[in-house]
């Protein structure tokens, strides 16, 4: 019960404190529950994020979600998966009471709070790059796991780089989260994990550059050739791996009563939290319908959340325009938790204001978008996880645990770069912006710098400390400047 008792209440406390949403808490997660309080094992940990970072859903839920399992069985992952989810959301809703009434002053000074939360963010994606690059070194494969960070990097963060730097160009790929890893997992899936089987390897290649080509922003090869090419990859991704099953010695039987058990708990989940939304208003099922889809189809993180959103939510008239984007995303990104837990949440809540402008109503709806976006979120992982549990020795999955963090690692990067072109400057509109914006970052981060040197020299530093000092700097110089 200590155990449990503690594990919850490290979740809870990332669920506070840890700002950026999807893949950007990973490094969070990782310090408090493998090198801090050392609830899992690296390699345990790992194998949650491989999982978390193929399947469709709320990142840090997932990981939540599996890292509770280990610890605690189902109540654990109950727990865990609540505890990460609830500090965001709950904060989401509460703001967006606050700024219906307060209006824009208020929504204009927690913008200036995110510019250092931002900032802080960036060091610390940056700091989990590097440490991916020297754990290479230490196993003396320091240039390929770079070599994987800079490409994945460019071809994802080609359009914020050119941004970053002021330049007019257009892109050449540009490429998603989704986009990128569907490649990586074409290439194992092929060539069934042996990457340096010519035979196979070099197909895969051509095909994959073709991809990238047809996909990319410049559409060097026309667009019209994409549903051949993701065909083509599907049929061969598919047999790659049916025939690395059938050659498998595995003997594990399918965890069959794990994943009922699994699933049925997380449908008796939402279906609890949702009764009081569903005495409110008839339109609470086929809400919680589209929650559950919108989960599912969420691919690529946070931000690929949001198109999913649009076209579920606002173009299916859940939601205006001017509220979606005015209101639940720019509270949203402002907080810290995952953006698909927070977004859900503060959609179901402006349902259930705009029902009878009560903020009662409000609030019991938004418990069943909260609980759609945790519990879709788990029964896909527990899912995917079963299929692992039972394949876990082909050469496929100890391929994509060699090489997922180090794809992650270049993808971190990117989000560090747009964290600092859409984000930060984004959130100061002055003649002057794009330098006040580059003073209170290089600020934040000399300063988050200068602390880190502390720790090294043993001063205990809390994490929590770190960011309100970061925002706090931000927030006065924001203000004054």
């Amino acid at each position: 019960m200590r155990k449990f008792i503690s594990m919850t209440a490290t979740m809870l406390k990332i669920g506070f404190i840890g700002f950026g949403g999807g893949s950007a808490l990973i490094p969070v997660i990782e310090e408090e529950v493998v090198e801090k309080d050392k609830i899992v094992s690296e390699e345990e940990f790992n194998d949650d994020v491989m999982i978390a970072s193929i399947t469709p859903g709320a990142l840090p839920v997932e990981v939540a979600t599996g890292i509770g399992r280990q610890s605690s069985g189902l109540k654990g992952m109950a727990a865990a998966a609540t505890a990460m989810a609830l500090p965001g959301a709950l904060l989401t809703v509460l703001l967006q009471a606050v700024i219906s009434s307060a209006g824009s002053m208020v929504k204009s000074q927690i913008n200036y709070l995110s510019v250092g939360i931002s900032a802080f963010i960036i060091l610390t994606l940056l700091a989990y790059s590097l440490g991916t690059v020297r754990q290479a070194v230490n196993k003396r494969e320091g240039q390929l796991y770079s070599l994987i960070i800079l490409g994945v990097f460019l071809l994802s963060g080609e359009k914020s780089i050119y941004q970053l730097f002021g330049l007019n160009i257009k892109p050449i790929f540009a490429l998603s989260t989704i986009q990128v890893l569907g490649a990586a997992f074409f290439v194992i899936l092929f060539t069934k994990g042996h990457l340096r089987c010519l035979r196979r390897s070099i197909p895969a290649v051509i095909i994959t550059g073709c991809y990238l080509l047809c996909v990319g922003s410049a559409h060097i090869i026309p667009l019209e050739a994409k549903p051949f090419i993701l065909a083509l990859m599907a049929v061969l991704a598919v047999l790659g791996l049916a025939q690395s099953v059938l050659e498998s010695p595995q003997k594990k039987a399918f965890p069959v009563k794990r994943l009922v058990t699994s699933v049925g708990f997380w449908l008796i989940f939402v279906t609890m939290f949702s009764i009081p939304a569903m005495f409110l208003t008839a339109k609470a099922l086929r809400f919680i319908g589209m929650g559950w889809l919108s989960s599912v189809m969420s691919f690529g993180g946070g931000d690929a959340y949001l198109s999913v959103a649009q076209g579920l939510f606002v173009e299916g008239g859940v939601i205006n325009n001017a509220d979606f984007y005015g209101n639940v995303v720019s509270v949203a990104n402002a907080l810290p938790g995952s953006i698909l837990c927070k977004i859900l949440t503060g959609i179901a809540y402006d349902v259930g204001y705009n029902l009878n402008g009560s903020i009662i109503e409000g609030l019991f709806v938004a418990l069943s978008g909260f609980a759609c976006s945790v519990a879709a979120s788990g029964a896909i992982f527990e899912l995917v996880f079963c299929v692992y549990e039972k394949y876990e020795s082909l050469q496929i999955f100890a391929v994509v645990k060699h090489f997922i963090r180090p794809i992650i690692s270049g993808l971190l990067l990117t989000v560090a770069v747009s964290l600092y072109t859409s984000g930060i400057c984004g959130q100061i509109q002055t003649g002057s912006g794009s330098n006040i914006a580059l003073i209170i970052t290089l600020l934040v981060l000399a300063v988050n710098l200068i602390l880190m040197k502390l720790q090294k020299n043993g001063k205990n530093i809390h994490l929590i400390w770190k960011i309100l000092i970061s925002a706090g700097i931000s927030f006065i110089g924001c203000n004054i400047l």
